[in-house]
């Protein structure tokens, strides 16, 4: 069961929209989608339901996505946007995990690099090491399918300036140090590569860890392909993580 909604105010005064699911645990996971992605995708919804049977959910939009305001500037301004919502989430809840799908993934070190504390765990989806080098082949099966998947309700974006200067999370993961860290990729991801990931593990310090799964493709596509490996995955993460769920 998910609340009503809430929304934030970034510090270059954007609203963002989040949605809590669940509520009075000592843990919760906040959920970044990555570009074109809402919180309000029947993919991420469910997604959220499923994890909310462990620990309480935060689904956020970045800006230019879903109910949140702004133009989306491809990780260039978007710290912002999660910053915010980790300010709502520290004030509520003593342990926090980040799950960062894409380029919600590279948001979401860039962000926590310059402030790794905020947060016990950090787990990154199909993350791109870089925004330049992401390599999406449209022309292939593959690309065509993931593409008409995640055309769902909810989603789409209101993009903004393209030129903006965006740091690069391979440079950023390895000041995450202490945040234990999960890198999950898929072998048929032809939007961000496989490579990404093996470069953002490899930069990165202890405790890390890397999950290729063989034949899987991009972000919330390798849950919506097979929900119930996907969430145990993520769920046994947590569990070594962040603390069982406890009534507050």
């Amino acid at each position: 069961m998910s609340d009503p909604g809430h929304s934030v105010t970034t510090r270059d005064g954007v609203r963002i929209a989040f949605r809590r699911y669940g509520g009075g645990r000592q843990a919760a996971v906040i959920v970044c989608p990555g570009f074109f992605q809402s919180k309000d995708t029947p993919t991420f919804q469910h997604l959220s339901q499923a994890l909310a049977e462990s620990c309480d959910v935060i689904a956020m939009d970045f800006r230019g996505h879903g109910r949140s305001g702004g133009r989306y500037t491809f990780s260039a301004q978007e710290p912002a946007d999660l910053d915010a919502v980790l300010g709502w989430a520290r004030a509520r809840y003593a342990r926090l995990a980040v799950i960062g799908f894409s380029m919600g993934g590279a948001i979401a070190i860039n962000t926590l690099s310059h402030s790794p504390a905020q947060v016990h765990g950090l787990i990154a989806v199909s993350a791109p090491s870089t925004f330049e080098a992401i390599e999406f082949q449209f022309w292939t099966p593959e690309a065509i399918r993931t593409g008409l998947q995640g055309w769902e309700r909810g989603a789409g974006c209101r993009p903004g300036n393209l030129l903006l200067s965006k740091e690069r999370a391979v440079d950023h993961v390895s000041q995450l140090a202490p945040i234990p860290l999960l890198f999950i990729h898929g072998t048929r991801d032809v939007i961000v590569g496989v490579d990404h990931s093996r470069r953002l593990y490899a930069a990165a310090s202890e405790p890390k860890r890397l999950e290729i799964l063989e034949g899987g493709s991009h972000a919330e596509a390798l849950f919506r392909d097979d929900p119930d490996r996907f969430v145990s995955l993520i769920n046994s993460w947590l569990a070594q993580t962040l603390p069982p769920p406890a009534s507050a």
